[in-house]
């Protein structure tokens, strides 16, 4: 395997600007209470975007990373009390893709009427806050990643297809020439993947 330490801390300095500018430009760091709707769906589609790239890019370290054999640990009681208060859950990025679900509520017709004017912006915020999170969490989301894809080699499982990312045209100059290279960068990585065990 290529040494692609270089290609991936530009990648991620890259990306991580893009993530910020996207918030900073739409004032998410004041933790305003309530945005207007153009400016949701203009930052919802970017962080989108942006997301699609940072998952690549944690998914190329992944495959980067050597890992030591896993050790023995205790086991843990899931449903012993803790003692004191529960922490407050964050909004969390997934670095693996999404299962479908049921069909969007759009799609079964006009259940309820849309509401004019500004909307809540704390779902944008928090989006906006676990991207972050997961920027300044990178190397220990790809280790966590990595061990999945060495039990994913380990079940035969089929080899990921990575497609181009759509409207590459459109993105800024850094962005399209990262969202490419990554492309290319993990077709080149998964090459090695053992075949699948279709018995």
């Amino acid at each position: 395997m290529t040494d692609l330490t270089d290609f991936i801390t530009h990648a991620f300095k890259t990306i991580a600007r893009a993530v910020a500018e996207t918030g900073v430009n739409a004032d998410l760091f004041k933790h305003p209470e309530l945005i207007p709707k153009t400016l949701k769906h203009r930052v919802s589609a970017e962080l989108k975007r942006l997301a699609v790239l940072l998952r690549r890019l944690i998914f190329l370290m992944a495959l980067q990373v050597e890992l030591a054999p896993v050790k023995p640990r205790l086991g843990s009681n899931y449903f012993e009390k803790s003692e004191g208060e529960p922490e407050e859950r964050k909004a969390f990025f997934s670095v693996l893709p999404v299962p479908a679900r049921e069909a969007p509520d759009f799609l079964h017709g006009p259940i309820t009427v849309p509401t004019r004017g500004p909307v809540p912006a704390a779902p944008l915020i928090a989006r906006w806050e676990a991207m972050l999170d997961t920027l300044k969490f990178c190397k220990r989301r790809a280790k966590c990643l990595a061990r999945t894809i060495q039990r994913w080699k380990a079940d035969g499982e089929a080899r990921p297809y990575i497609a181009p990312v759509p409207r590459t045209h459109a993105m800024p100059a850094p962005l399209g020439l990262v969202s490419g290279a990554l492309t290319v960068q993990l077709t080149e990585a998964l090459r090695d993947w053992p075949p699948a065990d279709t018995s």
